[in-house]
C-alpha cells in the first residue's frame, strides 16, 4: 500500500485516490492488497516501463527532469491494467506474463548489444588504421607480411636520412 501512496505523491496526484482504486475494484469483488501483490511482483513489466522511459529520453521526447513522472505514470497504469484484468479475468496467470516481458527485454538487451559491439568494432578499427595508421589489421591478416612492410619503410626512411646528411655535409 505504501508504494501506490508513494508512486502516487511522485505524480503529484492526492493519496486519497487508494481510497478510489479500492473503491471500484470493490465493485468488480477484488481486493486492493490482491492487486497489489500481483502487480508488485511483476518485475518484467516495471523492466518494461523504465527501458520505455529511457528509450524515449534518449529520443529527446521525455525531458530528463519529468523522467521520474513517466515511470510513476507507468507504475500506476501497470496497477490499473493488472487491477481490470484480474477483474475481467481472475484465472489469469500474470506470473506467465511477466516472465514472457521479461524474455523479451532480454532478448532486447542481447540485439542492443550486438549492434553496439558492432558499431563499436567498426569505429575501432578506423582509428587504428586510419587515426594511428596501424595498417596491420587492415588487408594482410600476417603479422609477418606488417613487419616485413614495416621494416621495409623504416629502412627507406633511414636511406632518405642518410642521404640528406652526406649532402649537407658534403657542402
Amino acid at each position: 500500500m505504501q508504494k501506490l501512496e508513494s508512486t502516487l505523491k511522485s505524480l503529484g496526484l492526492p493519496v486519497g485516490l487508494v481510497a478510489l482504486f479500492a473503491a471500484v475494484l470493490g465493485l468488480f469483488g477484488v481486493e486492493l492488497e490482491v492487486i497489489l501483490n500481483i502487480a508488485y511482483g511483476m518485475v518484467g513489466a516495471y523492466a518494461l516501463v523504465s527501458v520505455l522511459v529511457d528509450v524515449l529520453k534518449w529520443a529527446g521526447v521525455v525531458p530528463e527532469d519529468q523522467a521520474g513522472k513517466f515511470s510513476a505514470a507507468g507504475h500506476l497504469l501497470i496497477i490499473i491494467a493488472v487491477g481490470v484484468g484480474y477483474g475481467l479475468f481472475p484465472d489469469f496467470d500474470y506470473q506467465a506474463l511477466d516472465a514472457d516481458i521479461t524474455e523479451f527485454l532480454n532478448m532486447a538487451a542481447l540485439a542492443a548489444a550486438w549492434s553496439v559491439q558492432v558499431i563499436g568494432s567498426k569505429w575501432f578499427h578506423y582509428f587504428v588504421v586510419d587515426v594511428l595508421g596501424i595498417k596491420a589489421v587492415s588487408g594482410s591478416n600476417s603479422y609477418v607480411a606488417w613487419l616485413e612492410n614495416h621494416i621495409n619503410e623504416l629502412q627507406e626512411r633511414l636511406m632518405q636520412y642518410d642521404h640528406a646528411d652526406i649532402a649537407s655535409a658534403e657542402e
